[in-house]
């Protein structure tokens, strides 16, 4: 380029020492513009009924076994829970008595009768949010 001739590869206008004409860019190539594609058919296949089962009937529901343990250790929770609350008071109130039960104890069964209660009463009310939202599957 320093002898002064231009590189055949690009467009002389762009070269170092061009004093000539500037020529018009040539127009961008443009593609075709793509057919719109052909429609598919749509095939819809039902599903073979079997022979045995009538279509006329629903099929039986079965019973969620996770939310029937649920529902049984919500009212293990809240059955203990009442029971611990009444077997304290009975600690509390019976001052003659020597008891097993040392300070540590009470305390901690101050603390967990009414946890217990508390996740009795959440378990149940998330089996009751569940029945509620299948309400209206049927």
């Amino acid at each position: 380029m320093s002898d002064g001739r231009f590189d055949p590869r690009f467009d002389p206008a762009f070269q170092p020492g061009y004093e000539g004409p500037l020529t018009p860019a040539r127009p961008a190539r443009t593609r075709p513009a793509a057919a719109a594609p052909e429609a598919l058919p749509v095939i819809v296949e039902t599903p073979p009924v079997p022979d045995a089962v009538d279509v006329d009937e629903p099929q039986a529901h079965r019973p969620n076994p996770f939310l029937i343990a649920l529902g049984a250790v919500a009212v293990l929770l809240l059955g203990g829970g009442l029971y611990l609350v009444s077997r304290l008071r009975d600690l509390f109130a019976d001052t003659q008595s020597t008891s097993d039960f040392d300070y540590v104890t009470l305390q901690v069964l101050m603390y967990a009768a009414p946890l217990l209660l508390v996740l009795g009463l959440a378990t149940g009310i998330g089996v009751l949010f569940v029945f509620a939202t299948r309400w209206g599957r049927r």
